[in-house]
C-alpha cells in the first residue's frame, strides 16, 4: 500500500509591487477570482516569499487586515496569501525565505560579463521572451502562462548558465549563483519544517524563478507528492 505524504503546490507569482494599476475595481475582482482558485487546493498553511525575521510584523498585519483594520498594500504576500488565508480560518502565515550576503550582486555579474564575454550573455538570454501582463490579459491567465512549464524550465536554464560566466579560477557567475541556489535550500528546508502530518497541505507563493529549483528540491527528497499549480488555475 503505497504510504500518503504531505502536499505542496509552488505557485510562481510576479511581484505585484512592480506593477500599476492592480488596485482598480477590475483587477482587484481578478486577484479575488485567483484566491478562489486556490482555495480549491484547500491549503493547511501558506509560506511566503518572506524572511522569518518579519514574521511577526507580517502576522500582526495579518492579524489586522482580519478586523478589517489593515488595508492590503500592493504586494502578492498580502493580496493572494492575506485573503487565501482569511478564507481558510488560518491563525498565521509563514515567511520561509533567506536573504542573507552575498559575494556579489547579479547586476555586477551581468556587468562584469557585457564587458568581458559579451558573445556568452546574448548566448544565454538569447530568443528570451518572458509573458506580460497586458490591459486584456487577466492576472489568472497571467499566473498561468507564468507558471506553465516551459517559461520555468526556461528561467530554470538561465540561472544554470550563469554558472559559465567567468574564466578558470575566477569563477564571476558562482560569485552569485552560489547564494541564488544556498537561498533556495534554505526556503526547501524552512517549508520542510511546516510538515507536521501527512495530510498537511502547504501553498507556497514565491517569485516563479523560484519555483523551478525549489520544486525539484521537493521532489529529488521524496518527502512530499508535488501538486502542479496549473491544476488549481483552471
Amino acid at each position: 500500500m503505497k504510504q500518503e505524504k504531505a502536499k505542496v503546490l509552488v505557485l510562481g507569482s510576479f511581484h505585484m509591487s512592480e506593477y500599476e494599476g492592480l488596485n482598480s475595481e477590475k483587477r482587484q475582482r481578478e486577484i479575488v477570482e485567483l484566491v478562489s482558485k486556490l482555495e480549491k487546493f484547500k491549503p493547511t498553511k501558506i509560506a511566503v516569499e518572506m524572511v522569518p525575521e518579519d514574521s511577526e510584523s507580517c502576522n500582526e498585519k495579518f492579524k489586522q487586515y482580519k478586523l478589517g483594520t489593515y488595508k492590503l498594500e500592493m504586494n502578492e504576500i498580502y493580496q493572494v496569501a492575506f485573503r487565501l488565508g482569511v478564507k481558510m480560518k488560518h491563525k498565521q502565515i509563514y515567511p520561509t525565505d533567506w536573504m542573507g550576503d552575498t559575494d556579489m550582486d547579479y547586476s555586477e555579474v551581468e556587468s562584469w560579463a557585457k564587458e568581458n564575454q559579451p558573445e556568452l550573455i546574448n548566448e544565454i538570454y538569447d530568443g528570451i521572451e518572458f509573458p506580460v501582463l497586458t490591459e486584456d490579459k487577466s492576472i489568472i491567465d497571467y499566473y498561468k502562462e507564468i507558471n506553465d512549464s516551459t517559461i520555468v524550465n526556461m528561467l530554470h536554464k538561465i540561472h544554470l548558465n550563469i554558472a559559465r560566466i567567468g574564466d578558470l579560477n575566477n569563477y564571476v557567475g558562482m560569485n552569485w549563483l552560489s547564494w541564488w541556489y544556498k537561498r533556495n535550500l534554505i526556503m526547501f528546508a524552512n517549508l520542510t519544517r511546516l510538515i507536521d502530518s501527512e495530510d498537511e497541505r502547504i501553498l507556497f507563493i514565491v517569485g516563479v524563478g523560484h519555483s523551478s529549483i525549489v520544486t525539484n528540491f521537493i521532489e529529488e527528497s521524496e518527502l512530499w507528492e508535488v501538486v502542479q499549480p496549473l491544476h488549481n488555475l483552471s
